[in-house]
Order: structure tokens, then sequence, then C-alpha cells
């Protein structure tokens, strides 16, 4: 399936002060988190996330055993795949 551009939501900004800025975002899908985790898959969104932008996943939400992630980030060029990548807590887990 495709990105939804009207299920990702933006909830906070953290602003460090002129561009320094991180969004965290929430977003809820029947993909699965594989379909997710694909470069360019939030292409749609690409005038709403930046570098280093926090997105909360809900994937797979129709199924019996919903996937959660926290995805950064990790480049928003003007052309090709937007990327991101799931991340894990400080302790690896």
């Amino acid at each position: 399936m495709a990105h939804s551009k009207k299920a990702l939501s933006r909830y906070a900004t953290s602003d460090n002060g002129g561009t320094d800025q991180t969004s965290f975002f929430v977003y809820a899908t029947k993909d699965t988190a594989a379909e997710v985790l694909t470069d360019g898959y939030f292409d749609q969104s690409r005038t709403s996330l930046s570098k280093n932008d926090v997105i909360q996943v809900v994937a797979h939400k129709a199924s019996a055993d919903p996937e959660y992630l926290v995805l950064i980030v990790r480049d928003v060029p003007d052309s090709g795949n937007i990327v991101t990548s799931a991340e894990t807590g400080a302790n690896g887990s």
C-alpha cells in the first residue's frame, strides 16, 4: 500500500532557535513495518518532514499483531527517496 499523507500528524516541535528544530509525528497504517521502512515510503510528505524528525508508527494496525516503530528521518532530498531508520532505546532495546 502507499503512504497516506493525511495519516501523518505532527504533535510537537522542539525549537532550539532558527532552523534547529525537530518535529515529532504519529502515523498509523495497515501497511506492514517492512513496507513503512522502505526508502521512499514517506515521499508524499516531503514538505512536512525534515532531517532528524521523529515518527512514531503503528504499522499493520488491522492485524491481530500490530507493530510499533520509532523512526528517525535520515534524509529528505529535494528529489529522490526520503530515508528513515528504525531506532531503539539508548540501551539498545
